[in-house]
């Protein structure tokens, strides 16, 4: 796609209000060269959510921005993505001589991509760069899961980039694309959060992850570090929605303290008088073993357990719920809605069109 025109528009209008970059491949909602945006912001786009330099905090999940008016972004399972980033200060073709201007990318940080399949309310990270990412000179390999099954609610699916920056202040990026899914997977993807910091109150949590060992800045950055577009190609997500998965190692990690282990030496003996010895008496009472057998149960007198049918659940969205990732069928095999326990509250979501929910254990089926 040519964007040359519109990019030269663009320039003049935010070129000194938004300097950050966005999503451009897939194209987020609310972008300016998004032809089936419901509105597009032309001057915040590219702010983070925290706000600032004139533009408001937005909300989470997806800065507030609606729904696109139709979704013509359609990608397969196992589709391998170029995801491409745009900045509002570069409107022409990149040359040599753009490698050391300012697109504020605030010497990387950390990517994640994730799919959402009920809106934006839970996610599944499908890939992660470290370090250097974003940078709007280079592409980004993201490949939809072999096992994503088909999303075609319009304003359920979402490709999410989110961003935690390595320099400056402490903000949170995140756009969403709405997308189309094809897939022929009759299992959800499990949940595998995205990581959610430097937003407070929402996100309290404040961290300051790793920037590109070049320290370009906001020039021109290392591009993706090689070890992550191996394991972003090689990532298979697995897990039957409990939360058990494979998934990229995470940029920070909470360190834990391992308790000691302590080693019992054996006690010396008391120092004193030796004790007495003497002949062990016989028991009286010793009896020789029975050579009778235990006698085993008749297996035809046995009634088989059954195990307890899920088929109905009484949860409803935003219910209480105890174990993480657990999904449950709003009504088996009759019903397209199910409920996925994300941070101890059912979170409604929906199998793809003219197919119902099934209960799988702790897992569900949409077939």
């Amino acid at each position: 796609m040519k964007f040359t025109g519109s990019l030269a528009f663009l320039a003049s209008s935010l070129a000194l209000v938004s300097a950050h970059s966005s999503m451009m491949n897939p194209l987020p909602r609310g972008h300016p060269l998004n032809p089936n945006a419901a509105t597009k912001d032309f001057a915040c786009i590219t702010a983070p959510y925290n706000g600032g330099a004139g533009c408001p905090v937005k909300p989470f999940p997806c800065g507030g921005y609606q729904p696109d008016t139709k979704v013509t972004q359609v990608y397969k399972a196992g589709e391998i993505i170029d995801v491409k980033f745009w900045n509002p200060n570069f409107p022409n073709a990149l040359t040599a001589a753009d490698a050391d201007r300012d697109q504020a990318r605030h010497n990387g940080g950390l990517c994640e991509f994730s799919l959402s399949y009920d809106g934006g309310v839970t996610y599944t990270v499908i890939a992660t760069y470290h370090r250097t990412c974003p940078d709007i000179f280079f592409s980004w390999k993201v490949k939809i899961p072999e096992n994503a099954p088909t999303c075609d609610k319009p304003g359920k699916c979402i490709f999410s980039w989110s961003w935690i920056n390595a320099l400056g202040n402490r903000e949170f990026y995140q756009n969403c694309a709405d997308v189309k899914i094809v897939g022929k997977s009759t299992k959800p993807l499990p949940i595998i959060d995205i990581t959610r910091v430097n937003l407070p109150p929402k996100f309290p949590t404040i961290i300051s992850p790793t920037g590109d060992s070049a320290n370009r800045g906001n020039e021109k950055g290392s591009g993706p570090l090689q070890s992550d577009v191996d394991a972003n190609m090689g990532l298979k997500i697995v897990g039957s929605g409990k939360g058990d998965s494979t998934s990229p190692a995470p940029t920070t990690t909470a360190s834990t303290t391992t308790a000691p282990t302590t080693t019992q030496t054996p006690s010396k003996p008391t120092t004193g008088k030796k004790p007495k010895s003497g002949k062990k008496k016989k028991s009286k009472n010793t009896k020789k073993p029975s050579s009778a057998t235990t006698s085993k149960p008749d297996p035809s007198n046995v009634t088989p357990l059954k195990p307890a049918s899920p088929s109905t659940t009484t949860s409803s969205n935003g219910s209480s719920c105890s174990q993480q990732g657990q999904m449950t069928c709003k009504d088996s095999g009759n019903d397209p809605i199910f409920y996925t326990c994300d941070n101890g509250k059912n979170v409604e979501r929906h199998c793809p069109s003219s197919t119902a929910c099934h209960a799988d254990g702790t897992t569900v089926l949409c077939k």
